[in-house]
């Protein structure tokens, strides 16, 4: 377990950090939340073999290095997964699908310049909502704009 100035250092490094025990309350063990492209991987993995899947996402997201038994693994992994899906809600539109992370990932590059596959989840879907919202309100100016062109244009 990291002392609490540890703790702080690790929170400046990775954003947001996760603090998981067992049910017992015996193991527990300080993770980060996954980047973008740590999800990806996550993805491709889990259509072979879950149970790998999982594993692997702990592994990626686990902060301090240390021997844990498969089922607490697992059972942290699946807790990282669950919060992915919390952070993947958002109100503008529904969460992208599959074919359209790469499109998804494309507009926070644009809008932010930022590398979306080094941001973890939680970031990737808040930028996510965030550009959605530009486009949508520059979509608005520009119909605005034309409007006001035409309105200008045909009543002289």
């Amino acid at each position: 377990m990291p002392k609490e100035t540890s703790l702080h250092k690790l929170k400046e490094k990775h954003g947001t950090v996760l603090k998981l025990t067992s049910a017992d309350q015996l193991t527990a063990v300080y993770c980060k939340k996954p980047s973008f492209a740590t999800f990806l991987n996550y993805q491709s993995i889990y259509k072979d073999n879950p149970h790998e899947a999982i594993l692997f996402l702990f592994k990626e997201c686990v902060l301090e290095t240390g021997n844990y038994d498969d089922e607490f693994m697992l059972s942290a992994g699946n807790s990282i997964v669950s919060m992915i899906k919390k952070d993947s809600e958002f109100a503008i539109d529904a969460t992208p699908q599959k074919d359209e992370f790469k499109k998804s990932a494309a507009l926070i590059r644009y809008a932010f310049q930022v590398d979306p596959y080094q941001l973890s989840m939680e970031e990737f879907y808040k930028l996510l909502e965030e550009a959605l919202w530009l486009q949508k309100h520059n979509e608005k100016r520009m119909e605005n704009t034309l409007m006001t062109a035409f309105a200008q244009t045909f009543s002289n």
